[in-house]
């Protein structure tokens, strides 16, 4: 009996630490992104794209996230722009339903990919990396927004997990030098990496709202530990040009060589 009841507590506490699939959680994280501090951080990013990433060149734009498309894009001049929802559940009028690991679009058509926390809390991050590498077109751009492990909220995750279990504390602790490996692999060149939202994870709306003198000394010496950090990596091709030097050989009919000469110099004679 004890052994049983032993197994049945360690199962449900290793359940608490699973990470869903963003289409089974979304209605739950949607819910959170509502609440003071998911204000916040949606309104930090929002500056930082607006600020150094709307002029980004190229025709379509895609978002996948967490957050409303129409709020995040703002600034943004592409002419097709869209969003990918993970659930009908949450999904608006104008936006696609879909799976972030196998999306329905052909290889190399977008321009520009925004994700807002799509990659930690999916049940498999290399999986949306991976897709995301395939529909991004070469010479297109990826702005990845994850939140930061050694940032306030990435401190408070695990512990937050294991006693509340509240789904917006299941995502993936992912390091900037381990994503960074990942997108190397799939031929992404990473140009920089900024970080952001230094408050702490509080809903105190007036206090969030004001960048007080921590924030702003945080954001002008760009302190590595922010509540998330965003990278911009731009996807590259190896193989599309090759600097292989290429042998020209003649006809194998030409018509002109020595014999053919000899019977024309006959012909002339006569």
């Amino acid at each position: 009996m004890l052994k049983d009841f032993v197994r049945q507590r360690s199962n449900k506490l290793f359940d608490r630490l699973k990470v869903a699939d963003l289409a089974h959680s979304i209605v739950e994280i949607d819910a959170w992104t509502k609440q003071d501090f998911g204000r916040y951080l949606l309104r930090q990013q929002q500056l930082m794209l607006q600020q150094k990433y709307s002029k980004l060149p190229g025709y379509r734009l895609m978002h996948l996230g967490l957050f409303p498309h129409s709020q995040t894009i703002v600034g943004f001049e592409h002419l097709h722009s869209f969003h990918m929802a993970p659930s009908d559940s949450v999904a608006p009028e104008s936006s696609v339903v879909s799976n972030y690991s196998e999306i329905p679009l052909p290889s190399g058509v977008v321009d520009v990919a925004i994700l807002q926390h799509a990659v930690e809390y999916s049940a498999s991050p290399q999986a949306v990396l991976a897709e995301i590498s395939r529909v991004v077109a070469p010479g297109g751009h990826m702005l990845l927004f994850l939140f930061n492990p050694y940032g306030p909220r990435g401190l408070i995750k695990f512990p937050m997990q294991l006693v509340t279990g509240r789904t917006e504390y299941c995502f993936h602790n992912l390091r900037s030098g381990r994503v960074v490996d990942w997108l190397s692999l799939l031929n992404f060149q990473v140009l920089e990496i900024e970080h952001g939202a230094y408050n702490l994870p509080l809903n105190r709306q007036p206090r969030l709202e004001q960048d007080g003198r921590w924030e702003k000394l945080a954001q002008k010496i760009r302190f590595p530990l922010g509540n998330f950090y965003m990278i911009h990596a731009v996807k590259r091709e190896l193989r599309g040009i090759t600097k292989r030097a290429h042998s020209w050989r003649p006809a194998a009919n030409s018509g002109y060589n020595s014999s053919s000469r000899k019977i024309s110099r006959k012909n002339m004679k006569k």
